[in-house]
């Protein structure tokens, strides 16, 4: 309440009409705590990037797929693999966001480490041919996102921060066998499962001391689990020669799982709108959450992949691929019964996306060091808009600059038995949206990957 209202300080909430209402109406649309307004679903799109050797070449590497991570790119590449092989790698995961809401500028920064694969290939003595056996455990989608809006309204001043950290991981076995000299064949069969922790805090403060409440603070926060569900990975691969194959075409299909996502919510009251109010004296006030949760049903679409590579010279690798998935063929098998998400059209609100990578590794002569550097594009997925109401008339959201990234890598082997191979990647994008204001975001992306191999 405001002090030229009343000097009786009962300590009755006083709810900031224009400013609560208009960050709520954002909240809701960001959020999905209404069932009306769509939430990108984190499963679809937001590529992990798989492995650091190929993660140096820019992701392309379901046309070369020598290694472990075959069993995420082509398993048919499985087949090409002589030796046992055992690698790990971990990652380095930061992101800052620029925001403005109608031209009230914000920043986040959010980052994280994490363990980013473990696996084992063997290769199966047989007369003819090959027949390879892998077995590990992957990252395979990144659900980490943060943004800070800023705004002031009524002698209140805003600062509300939104998070997203989680991850989908495979835990997968894979085989390749060679059906002729230059065709081999390879399939992926795994469990995937991963978890999204949301955290979304408004923060009203009162910095002119114009009311008796200094501060009011609501928090939410979801927690999504991502329960297991089948994945597999058909993959071929043909080669101009098994001895030294410069030339390699792949292609694959990844099934669409049926993902089964548990969620539970804790968030500010619906009566009192607040998780606390802080008054002046410093007395605080707090109220009681809200706790519920439930789950439902998402159906991902097919992904198809077609990718090459060629060695024009010795020690030169060039590689490029394409990976298409029509997310726009996503449905909800099963909705909760708060139905969040059951007024999403998928067809509407979602594009189907082509990722391209290109990539290229140099072989040092007189030195095991291999050098690379790559480039791939992730488009977003969810367009909007985010109400399909057209009495709100909420507009698509404009994608201005979508993601893309450059990458470097390099790899060292040493004692002709132990691999080391670290890669860097930057990216970038930009998207304007108006949501009861104008917010643009400006996301500044980067990862390090580090890892170790070792084979035998």
């Amino acid at each position: 309440m405001r002090r030229e209202e009343t000097s009786n300080h009962n300590r009755r909430v006083w709810a900031a009409p224009g400013l609560s209402r208009w960050f709520l109406v954002i909240a809701l649309s960001l959020l999905c705590v209404a069932g009306a307004r769509a939430q990108e679903e984190r499963a679809i799109g937001n590529f992990a990037g798989v492995g650091v050797r190929a993660m140096g070449m820019g992701g392309a590497f379901a046309g070369v797929a020598d290694d472990f991570t075959a069993l995420y790119w082509n398993p048919a590449g499985l087949a090409q693999m002589s030796n046992r092989e055992v690698r790990v790698s971990f990652l380095r995961n930061g992101r800052k966001t620029k925001s403005t809401l109608d031209g009230t500028p914000g920043l986040s920064d959010l980052s994280n480490t994490r363990f980013g694969t473990m696996g084992f290939v063997y290769p199966y003595p047989v007369y003819q041919g090959s027949f390879v056996l892998a077995v590990g455990f992957t990252r395979i989608k990144d659900y980490d996102w943060s943004l800070n809006l800023k705004g002031t309204d009524e002698g209140l001043a805003g600062d509300h921060n939104f998070q997203h950290e989680g991850e989908l991981a495979l835990a997968g076995v894979a085989a390749a066998i060679d059906v002729s000299p230059a065709i081999s064949l390879g399939a992926t069969l795994g469990l995937v499962s991963g978890e999204d922790q949301a955290v979304n805090e408004f923060n009203w403060t009162d910095p002119e001391d114009e009311f008796f409440e200094r501060r009011f603070l609501a928090r939410d926060t979801f927690a999504d689990e991502y329960e297991r569900s089948l994945y597999a990975v058909l993959g071929v691969m043909i080669r101009s020669s098994r001895k030294d194959p410069r030339y390699r075409l792949g292609a694959t299909i990844t099934t669409g799982a049926a993902q089964k996502i548990r969620y539970a919510f804790r968030g500010a009251s619906s009566e009192s709108g607040y998780s606390l109010v802080e008054f002046d004296d410093g007395t605080v006030e707090k109220f009681a959450d809200d706790v519920f949760s439930d789950a439902y049903e998402l159906s991902l679409p097919f992904e198809f992949g077609l990718a090459a590579s060629a060695a024009p010279v010795p020690g030169l690798t060039l590689a490029g691929s394409l990976h298409f998935a029509e997310w726009s063929q996503s449905e909800y098998k099963v909705t909760d019964d708060a139905e969040f998400r059951a007024n999403t059209s998928f067809a509407d609100q979602y594009r189907d996306v082509a990722r391209y990578h290109i990539g290229v590794e140099y072989q040092v002569p007189y030195v095991a060091l291999d050098l690379r550097a790559g480039y791939y594009t992730d488009p977003i997925p969810f367009i909007g808009p985010r109400d399909l109401d057209p009495v709100a008339a909420y507009p698509p959201i404009r994608v201005t600059s979508d993601r893309s990234f450059i990458t470097l890598g390099a790899g060292l082997l040493l004692d002709g038995v132990v691999q080391v191979d670290v890669a860097w990647i930057a990216g970038a994008f930009t998207q304007i949206e108006e949501v009861g204001g104008v917010i643009v975001e400006e996301h500044d992306l980067k990862r390090l990957i580090f890892g170790v191999g070792y084979n035998f």
